[in-house]
């Protein structure tokens, strides 16, 4: 039977605490039958009552004909702390109509609040009297750089770092917690404890904010309908200095659980020892992270092996590169003794810890024991990257059960899943994911979790970032990344290569700056997301202007970091000239900017950007495309020509990155097409044995490049290698997350083995090895084309999009291709033609324009070609002899 499921506002299920004055909701039709879909809607909003009765006493959009299944709220004005209802009714092709169940948000807070600030220790409590039963209570809550609250002596809530990192002086995010359960009739108590995180960070050239502080607003409703409000005021009480030493993301935490005040948290703890707490004046704009995937405690690691590399140090491998702390069981402690925990990526070869590559960062924890018979170590307020841990100074030996890695990221929904029968592509796929978890934390896409680093580089996060959407759901997450760098944003239009601007890198590499153009693209593709267009539009301008006011006849010079990391270097001007990465990119904004302009209705401005395209398009083939002669024969190529000390004149570029680049814009012209396409084949083929010569951004478009123009197989045997460079040679050498070099490196400097910004790769492997691509916004469109391999033998990947699940799964074997498809709407499907002569069957039968839900059947040289609609599909190609 058909139905309505998976209701949403903001992409969130029945979410508590929106500030969104017109959230988006959406659903997703399934059909019963093939071919059936979505014809009309109707959604109401209102309260409970009316909402059971079909009335929609806020919002009732009446039937609107209308496919769309994600739809702007335009009712009533949303009123703050308000729980709304709601639900909505489809009708189908045939003119059926079904119900969805009801759903829910809450209200966060809406109208304008004066939140009062107050600061001036590590611990804050007050106590409060309830003189009626509760009927229901929220706190709305935010702690900077990072807080824990507790009410009448439990924890509030599972996030592990709140609130997101934000650029503080614009932007701050609160959070709500339903604490009905928790409040009481009679004194309660709650308490805030503090720590530093990005706001109060003293590290180095990082941004520092301010001290630790915290606004807090307990609503408590009573059952005769009264509300009891509880502010942040001077009249709480701080407490200066308690059990934590010192926090601090890069350094790490320290701890004197002597120091622990029992009871702090609870009705009737005498405080009059604690000083009043200082109101402090506003920082930016609070909003609500409802929808925002929260930092969570996300798995649970116990250790594969135990080192004991020198007396007194006991290592622990967990097998798997990760972020997160350990937690450790100690018995038997020692009043004032104290225990070490570090962290480490890397061994040395004695099986001590290797430090070298995190740099400035200590990644130690130090915990002061009590000397109660059991204690439980577990840090707050930081993190670390690592796969190993090293403890000293423990009691006796720690066993094995004694310590537990927990995992830490956002608790982002998985959406995306990829096999196929080469483990090889199925360690890639997996370690992209790892590389991905690992550093999507603190609302934040940060570069990798270990170092001193740890900042939100753009060009890291567009790089990866159609691998992310395709595995994660990714839409509010992004959003409030592209709002991070849009704050970054300066007068001149300029935006900073990390965002939120913790290092403020102005202005930003071409090449990173993109991400403020290319990710709310991506938004669009793959949401329909044109409210995120609407409001980064002008902001794209802005970066645009910037931009072209700097090129010198349509050519775009500055440029700070290329072709990130090649083989065996950190940049090159050899390798690829940065003045063709940077123009390439103008280009594709441009273009980006043309398209974008004309889907928010700007023609004037559509046209425009086009023009300016073609102008700078011929200005990249002019200055770049170029014939070079070699040794013993010439090639055609793009190249940047430099004035040598002695006055000649040389070529450098034709690399890989520089030839794929132009390839997969349609940039090159039509008499050079082909000697162009033939350089890079050369080049990965012969000049490099079937293995990239590519940083960063060639790692995304020359397999790109491969594929589009005939050269699947290549571009597959490129990916499948084991020797340097490679991701298989990564694997190969222990690789548990993507490194930041092809290189194994383990001294210190650049050599982070946690880094996403190569995870481009695992968008590589849904498009051409499952053969899933979208092709209309929001997945309402798909080609399914599996393309076939020699060492191959089968693949699937399926995505739940925002319209429903989408799927393939293939197989090739004793002759027969058989095909499963899942399609939510509408699928262009390439089923591939095994011999001169096949026959296709569906469900059994032979195909034909009758079959149910086939639109259309077309067969070319090398495929079939089926249009299909919504529904589930079971194909399969079966050679027919020839008469």
């Amino acid at each position: 039977m058909s139905k309505i499921i998976d209701l949403r506002v903001e992409f969130t299920i029945n979410p508590l605490g929106l500030d969104e004055s017109k959230p988006r909701f959406s659903w997703i039709f399934m059909p019963a039958t093939r071919g059936n879909s979505q014809k009309a809607y109707r959604i109401v909003v209102g309260s409970l009552n009316n909402i059971t009765k079909d009335s929609g006493d806020v919002w009732d959009s009446g039937i609107v004909e209308s496919d769309d299944n994600i739809v702007e709220y335009k009712g009533l004005p949303l009123k703050s702390y308000t729980r709304y209802y709601w639900k909505v009714k489809v009708w189908d092709k045939e003119g059926k109509e079904y119900s969805s169940d009801i759903a829910w948000f809450e209200a966060g807070v809406i109208e304008p609040k004066d939140w009062t600030w107050i600061g001036g220790g590590q611990l804050m409590r007050k106590e409060f009297v309830i003189d009626k039963e509760v009927e229901e209570a929220r706190v709305y809550i935010s702690g900077l750089g990072y807080y824990e609250l507790r009410i009448n002596g439990n924890r509030v809530g599972d996030k592990a770092l709140d609130p997101p990192w934000s650029e503080y002086t614009k932007t701050v995010y609160y959070s709500v917690y339903d604490v009905t359960k928790l409040i009481r009739k009679g004194v309660n108590a709650t308490g805030v404890i503090l720590g530093r995180g990005r706001f109060g960070q003293r590290f180095g050239s990082v941004k520092y904010y301010g001290e630790p502080r915290a606004t807090v607003m307990l609503r408590v409703k009573l059952i005769d309908g009264s509300v009891v409000e509880i502010n942040t005021d001077e009249n709480w009480k701080c407490l200066q200095s308690g059990p934590i030493i010192s926090d601090d993301i890069y350094l790490g935490f320290r701890y004197d659980a002597r120091l622990e005040l029992k009871g702090w948290d609870l009705p009737g703890f005498d405080d009059s020892s604690w000083m009043s707490c200082s109101k402090l004046p506003p920082i930016g704009k609070l909003r609500s992270s409802a929808t925002i995937p929260a930092t969570k405690v996300m798995a649970i690691l116990k250790p594969r092996d135990h080192l004991n590399p020198a007396t007194g140090i006991h290592v622990f491998d967990f097998g798997q590169n990760i972020t997160g702390w350990v937690r450790v069981k100690v018995k038997g402690g020692i009043e004032g003794s104290e225990i070490r925990v570090r962290y480490a990526e890397l061994l040395n070869p004695d099986g001590t810890l290797n430090t070298l590559d995190l740099r400035g960062a200590e990644s130690t924890d130090v915990f002061i024991l009590r000397g109660e018979e059991v204690e439980i170590l577990e840090p707050r307020f930081t993190f670390h990257g690592f796969r190993y841990v090293e403890i000293t100074g423990y009691p006796g030996t720690p066993s094995m059960d004694d310590v537990e890695a927990e995992v830490i990221h956002a608790d982002l929904e998985p959406i995306g899943s990829f096999v196929s029968s080469n483990n090889l592509l199925n360690s890639i796929h997996r370690i992209t994911l790892w590389s991905l978890k690992g550093n999507l934390m603190n609302g934040v896409e940060t570069d990798c979790p270990q170092r001193d680093e740890r900042m939100g580089w753009l060009g890291d996060a567009w790089l990866s970032s159609d691998s992310a959407v395709l595995n994660f759901n990714m839409i509010r997450y992004y959003e409030k990344f592209i709002k991070d760098i849009i704050e970054s944003q300066k007068g001149d239009g300029s935006i900073s290569d990390v965002a939120p601007p913790y290092w403020e890198i102005y202005p930003a590499d071409p090449a990173w700056g993109t991400a403020l153009i290319y990710i709310p693209w991506a938004l669009y593709v793959y949401y329909n997301d044109k409210r995120i267009l609407e409001n980064s539009y002008d902001a794209m301008k802005k970066w645009w202007n910037y931009l072209n006011s700097m090129t010198k006849d349509g050519i775009l010079y500055f440029n700070k970091y290329g072709d990130w990391v090649p083989p065996g270097r950190v940049r090159s001007v050899e390798h690829c000239p940065p003045e063709i990465i940077s123009t390439w990119i103008l280009y594709r904004d441009t273009k980006l900017l043309s398209r974008i302009a004309k889907i928010l209705k700007k023609d004037t401005e559509a046209e425009l950007f086009e023009e300016k395209a073609k102008q700078i398009l011929e200005a990249f083939n002019r200055n770049f495309l170029s014939e070079v002669s070699m040794s013993h024969y010439s090639t055609m190529g793009y190249y940047s020509t430099y004035t040598s000390p002695d006055g000649s004149k040389v070529k450098f570029g034709g690399s890989q990155a520089c030839n794929a680049l132009p390839l997969v814009e349609d940039m090159v012209p039509k008499e050079a097409l082909e000697q162009v396409v033939k350089s890079l084949v050369k080049s990965v083929e012969v000049d490099w044995d079937k293995h990239l010569n590519v940083g960063i951004i060639g790692a995304k478009y020359v397999p790109e490049a491969l594929a589009r123009y005939g050269y699947v197989d290549l571009a597959y045997d490129t990916l499948t290698q084991e020797s340097y460079p490679s991701y298989g040679y990564m694997i190969k050498e222990g690789a548990t997350t993507l490194w930041e070099r092809w290189e194994k490196l383990t001294r210190s400097g650049m050599n982070s083995h946690n880094h996403h910004m190569f995870g481009s790769v695992d968008n590589w492997l849904y498009k051409y090895v499952a053969g899933l691509e979208v092709l209309e916004p929001s997945f309402k469109k798909v080609l399914i084309k599996p393309w076939l391999y020699k060492r191959l033998s089968h693949a699937s990947a399926s995505v739940r999009s925002i319209r429903g699940l989408v799927s393939v799964e293939w197989e090739l074997r004793n002759s027969v291709f058989k095909l499963k498809a899942t399609i939510p709407s509408f699928a262009e499907i390439h089923l591939p033609k095994i011999s001169e002569k096949v026959e296709v069957l569906e469900s059994g039968s032979i195909i034909s324009e009758k079959t149910p839900g086939i639109l259309s059947i077309k067969e070319g040289s090398d495929w079939i070609i089926v249009e299909a609609s919504s529904g589930n599909y079971d194909f399969e190609v079966r050679s027919v002899k020839g008469r």
